[in-house]
């Protein structure tokens, strides 16, 4: 149980921040480890899958500049997509789904 809590926050402070330069390739390394490797909880290699994604998706794009509200933290743990309407200038609008690696340029896509 330790251990799912602690890829849970892994995976939240994966997905909110990219770490430094210099333990980056060190932690891509370890998550790949474990998301990979066998004799792993289900659970566990699950969330490392999870973290993994959520790393390449942060060092991508660069820290979040708000502090994630607490609807995107439980979306997040929960696996659960958040979804919000967008108006355009044309007077339509699309519903989009997102989650809290979701960037701009992604909602675009």
């Amino acid at each position: 149980h330790c251990l799912t809590r602690a890829w849970e926050l892994m995976y939240l402070c994966t997905s909110a921040m990219p770490p430094s330069k210099d333990i980056g390739g060190y932690l891509s390394e370890y998550v790949h480890n474990v998301a990979y490797g066998g004799n792993i909880d289900d659970k566990v290699q699950n969330l490392a899958l999870n973290t993994l994604n959520a790393l390449k998706r942060s060092v991508k794009a660069g820290p979040r500049y708000t502090i994630p509200a607490r609807e995107e933290i439980d979306a997040l743990l929960t696996g659960k997509k958040l979804t919000t309407i967008v108006f355009f200038l044309d007077e339509t609008f699309e519903e989009i789904t997102y989650d809290m690696t979701t960037t701009v340029a992604d909602a675009v896509e």
